[in-house]
């Protein structure tokens, strides 16, 4: 037997009124969120909290940031160690680069915040 398809389970038609103006905001918003009208009011009605598409790609771009300056930072603290084939650096520069890896370290916090507060916006 075959699976039917999300489109063909959903059988029942339920009409609401509204104003040409409303029905233009909503047509807008649930494009902001990328999905259809339809849609964006079946999550609403039911709790779920709606992300919209630029919220997604933020968080999207905060987590990969992270990540960026995680790596970064393991490069920065490998060099310090001498874990790669060149040397470890000089003592003037040593403390410049302690210094921009703790900087590196709290943009991540920074990062890591931001991401968290995007992810609790209703």
């Amino acid at each position: 037997m075959a699976v039917r398809s999300e489109s063909r389970k959903k059988t029942e038609m339920i009409q609401v009124r509204a104003t040409p103006e409303e029905k233009v905001k909503l047509k807008a918003r649930a494009a902001a969120f990328g999905m259809s009208m339809g849609e964006l009011c079946r999550q609403t009605l039911f709790g779920v909290v709606v992300k919209s598409k630029t919220d997604q790609n933020a968080t999207n771009e905060l987590a990969a940031t992270r990540a960026d300056l995680g790596r970064l930072g393991g490069l920065l603290k490998g060099w310090l160690s001498g874990s790669f084939v060149q040397s470890s650096p000089q003592s003037q520069t040593h403390s410049d680069v302690v210094l921009l890896l703790r900087q590196i370290e709290a943009a991540q916090k920074e990062v890591f915040e931001a991401a968290k507060k995007l992810m609790e916006k209703p």
